[in-house]
This record gives C-alpha cells, sequence and structure tokens, in this order.
C-alpha cells in the first residue's frame, strides 16, 4: 500500500524544559533480548543487519505537552538548534538531515495529537545529535501508513517498501501494532543507503524519545554496546542516558554526510 501525507498541522508549543531523564531502573529492558540481531538485506538491495532492540519492561507516559513532566527539566527549548543565531560557529558547521515522519493507524487511533506529540519525540531526540555531531534533523512531513507484519521485522520491512518513494532522508516510523514484538528496529547499514529506515513502538514521550536515539544510531552503523561500555547504544543505560560512547563517536562523525 502507498503512504497517505498527513495535513499538516500549524500549531504553537507551549514553552516547555526538558534534560533530566526519567528515573529507570537499569534492568528495565531485558539484556538477553538486546543481543538478538540478524544479517538480512532490505527491499533495496542493501546489507543489512538488524538488532531487535526490547521494551521497556514498564512504561511512564507523559502527555507530549506537560510542561512539568520531570523528563522535561533542563532546556528552555523543544529544538535546540533554533537557540543559535545564523553566525555562530556551530551553525557553519551545521548539517541537515530530512527527516519524514511515519506514524501506523494503531499509532494514529491513540493519540489525536500524534503529530504533535511526534515532533516532540523527535526534536527532543535530535538534541543528542545536534550536541555532539552538529546534525540537525527537519522534519519535512508526516505520513499515514498501514502497518502489516507479524513481528517487528516485518513491520521494518513493510515501512520501508510502503516509504521507499519518499526522498533521501531519515524515514521515521512509530507504531502502537499489537505484533510489533521490539522498542524499536532499524537497518545497521555499513554504507549510505540514502534513506534510512527505523520503527520505534509507542513507549510514551520519554521512552521513545530513547529508543528513537538509539535506533537512528543503527541507522549510522553502530552495533550494540555491553557492560562495562557506558553508550547510549548499551541498553543497560539506552534508556538513562542520551551519548555515545568515543568509538560510536568517531563512527557517526565520519557519517555525519549520511542520508543527503
Amino acid at each position: 500500500m502507498t503512504l497517505k501525507k498527513s495535513v499538516l498541522l500549524f500549531f504553537v508549543l507551549p514553552a516547555l524544559a526538558f534534560g533530566q531523564p526519567v528515573d529507570i531502573p537499569l534492568d528495565a529492558v531485558d539484556s538477553e533480548q538486546a543481543k538478538r540481531s540478524f544479517r538480512t538485506v532490505d527491499p533495496f538491495g542493501n546489507d543489512v543487519e538488524i538488532f531487535v532492540d526490547p521494551p521497556l519492561k514498564f512504561q511512564k507516559d507523559e502527555p507530549w505537552f506537560d510542561a512539568d513532566s520531570e523528563h522535561f527539566i533542563g532546556y528552555n527549548e523543544v529544538d535546540e538548534y533554533e537557540k543559535f543565531p545564523a553566525d555562530d560557529e556551530r551553525m557553519k558547521r551545521a548539517v541537515t538531515v530530512n527527516v519524514y515522519v511515519v506514524a501506523d493507524e494503531e499509532y494514529r487511533a491513540r493519540h489525536s495529537d500524534w503529530q504533535q506529540r511526534l515532533e516532540q519525540i523527535i526534536e527532543t531526540a535530535d538534541n543528542s545529535y545536534w550536541r555532539d555531531f552538529r546534525i540537525n534533523w527537519v522534519i519535512q512531513g508526516y505520513y499515514s501508513w498501514t502497518s502489516n507484519g507479524n513481528n517487528a521485522s516485518a513491520i521494518l520491512a513493510d515501512l520501508a517498501r510502503d516509504a521507499a518513494s519518499l526522498p533521501n532522508g531519515l524515514i521515521m516510523g512509530f507504531s502502537a501494532d499489537s505484533r510489533f514484538d521490539a522498542g524499536g528496529i532499524a537497518y545497521v547499514y555499513r554504507s549510505n543507503p540514502r534513506k534510512g529506515f527505523s520503527v520505534c513502538l509507542d513507549q510514551g514521550v520519554s521512552g521513545t524519545t530513547s529508543a528513537l536515539r538509539h535506533e537512528i544510531g543503527h541507522n549510522y552503523g553502530c552495533s550494540h554496546d555491553f557492560d562495562p561500555v557506558v553508550c547510549l547504544m548499551n541498553y543497560t543505560y539506552s534508556y538513562q542516558i542520551d551519548y555515545f560512547d568515543s568509538a560510536h563517536d568517531a563512527l557517526i562523525q565520519n557519517r555525519d554526510s549520511w542520508f543527503r
């Protein structure tokens, strides 16, 4: 089936603050499930690896508009990029990556404010990439999607097929499908695929933000870390911290021209 572009809603977000992590125990995910991975070929013929990333064992849902949520303490803007003047040296080194936001029927049915909610999630997750790599995600459109597949990897492949005609960029899927048996899933690329695909389970604002940060790391070619490495690609810390270890820092910096 084809994607349906949604009418863009223009709205003013309230002044939110975010930055402090939600208090989530380090054993909040299944570490054994985090080790599940396999190699495959994506619908475009790219040789890829897939990690089936576990969801939180429990979820805490903050409404997108809740300025008092403990998740949104520490910053004054939803998009950190907007805080810098055009002549700032950091802006001169900025890399823009277009983002196409795709939500399945279950996600849209669950959240009437799905566009606003996903803007919040994406811009919050992007703050880590802007801070550390000067990569700025720019949302180009919101699309409706009917997810099909019996598990997370099948639903990811379904998104990649259905969204194949979208331009180069990061194509971020969001699902509340009961068959999506992961917290998130993404293709791990070895070379620049021009289009990067990921799908995150609806785990509330905080959980989905953390999962998205992790899944886009996979798109850039990052694999999982394990203890004692402290990195958002290690599922011991993935829902706790918003930064990569030095090895993954170097990898993403070398690939900051991808998806364009």
